[in-house]
């Protein structure tokens, strides 16, 4: 099950808050929960095939009303036995950079109004205002500056009319990125630079459309500011036109929408050696495919490969069927990838086989990182983990996720959220008041988000934290 070895089949806890605790009991395939009222056991809950002979009780969404998991072989469904008197906190809180001094925050909720806080730091946060819709814009903010934002809301209806905070947002106070430069290297590939950093990986190609001739194949981060889009098929000789829409810069904040004029050269007529894509095929293999075919005694020198921050190439293996083609070995190295970050890589001394030599700049320049497709490779490393080293981290994780952390006991202990696309998330081992988490097993929830925020998938798991 799920939650085989978090906790024993046997649980008291107060699931209907009414400040006495029932007894819940699962036994593979069945889970019981049993109230005493005045004397009289009675059974509350029943439920069969249930995939678990341990219990899992906790506030999940924060309305001080725990939940019981029930794994069973369609999933795991959370059930609440009472009504909250608390008003439901907020979730799906996302904020961005309009401008450099403008701040833009929205989130979901249920409350009449919502109070916003805001903060340098994650434990200094106050007040600064208020909003009857669920958005909010920040005029006051000043450049370059990283601020914290957390939301509480307010519904009369409600006993208890205000919510728990949601966990503090941290929000880069910063000029949008917008693409400064289109660039033809060959007839078959486009380096586009933008004026901020960029995220490294792209997953929608449509975000870059070539007019009269559509979409690239691929699309390769050349360096923190650019990428390079590779064709197919040779794009027009002369003028050409890029349209760039539908991206967002390295801190999340939308990249203008702009077209772009460049010119391409006739076929044959650029004498250019540089990295067209690449691709991470395992941890420890990078696939990377030239413009030209390579000079295979340099190619194979591992001295030529550098790394920032350290790492280092085993061995390298030219493809011989095409000899455009490279392998990285990094085996007995580091891995790279979707592990939370983020490598790069540059490539020097090479040349191609007609005596071009690689050029200096964009295109032997890699940022190598990655995400995974879906929940079903995360891990946690180390694990477990000392609290003197000062993180650990959730790797593999895909493009968009959200990671919850409890204790054993169901106490939430903090949330975590990956958005920028290097497949994972440090965590620094504290609370959300800033507190260093004690020696222990504790258990974490991951979902994956679809664009829309939605939860499409889920992972339960486990890590211990040792002093």
């Amino acid at each position: 099950g799920t939650f085989q070895n978090i906790d024993n089949s046997i649980r008291f806890a107060d699931i209907d808050n009414d400040g006495t605790s029932e007894l819940i009991l699962f036994v593979y395939p069945h889970s019981y929960i049993f109230k005493n009222e005045f004397g009289d056991i009675k059974i509350i809950s029943y439920k069969e095939d249930i995939n678990s002979n341990s219990v899992f009780v906790g506030d999940l969404n924060m309305n001080n009303v725990p939940e019981i998991a029930f794994p069973t072989k369609n999933g795991i469904t959370f059930s609440e036995f009472a009504v909250s008197e608390k008003a439901s906190t907020p979730y799906d809180v996302v904020g961005y950079s309009i401008d450099s001094s403008t701040i833009s925050l929205s989130w979901k909720g249920t409350g009449q109004f919502y109070y916003i806080y805001r903060g340098l730091s994650a434990d200094s946060l106050m007040v600064i205002d208020s909003s009857a819709t669920s958005d909010y814009t920040d005029y006051s903010a000043n450049p370059d500056i990283n601020y914290y934002y957390s939301i509480q809301g307010y519904d009369i209806s409600r006993p208890d009319p205000l919510s728990n905070l949601t966990p503090p947002l941290k929000v880069y106070s910063h000029t949008p990125g917008r693409v400064i430069s289109v660039k033809s290297q060959t007839a078959k590939n486009i380096l586009v630079t933008f004026s901020e950093r960029i995220i490294t990986t792209v997953e929608n190609l449509q975000a870059f459309e070539v007019q009269g001739t559509g979409y690239p194949n691929s699309v390769s981060p050349a360096n923190q500011y650019s990428y390079i889009l590779s064709y197919n098929k040779s794009l027009p000789a002369g003028s050409n036109s890029l349209i760039v829409s539908q991206l967002k810069d390295f801190y999340g904040s939308p990249i203008t929408t702009d077209t772009t004029d460049f010119m391409v050269e006739e076929a044959g007529s650029s004498e250019q050696f540089f990295v067209s894509s690449f691709e991470i095929l395992d941890p420890y293999r990078i696939k990377i495919v030239f413009n030209r075919i390579v000079n295979e005694s340099e190619a194979v020198d591992v001295n030529n490969y550098t790394f920032e921050p350290s790492n280092k190439v085993t061995s390298v293996e030219v493809d011989q069927s095409d000899q455009k083609i490279i392998y990285l070995n990094l085996k007995g190295n580091k891995p790279v990838g979707s592990i939370g970050r983020e490598y790069k890589l540059r490539i020097q001394n090479i040349s191609s086989t007609d005596g071009i030599i690689i050029n200096s700049g964009a295109g032997s320049y890699l940022v190598l990182t990655g995400y995974a497709k879906d929940l079903s490779d995360v891990y946690v490393y180390p694990n477990p983990a000392k609290v003197a080293s000062g993180k650990m981290t959730f790797a593999n994780l895909p493009q968009r996720a959200k990671i919850i952390i409890w204790d054993i006991n169901g106490i939430r202990i903090n949330e975590l959220s990956e958005s920028d696309g290097n497949g994972g998330v440090d965590y620094d081992m504290k609370d959300e008041s800033g507190r260093e988490l004690g020696t222990g097993i504790y258990i974490y929830r991951i979902v994956r988000l679809d664009d829309s925020d939605n939860e499409v998938e889920e992972k339960i798991g486990k890590f211990a934290v040792i002093r």
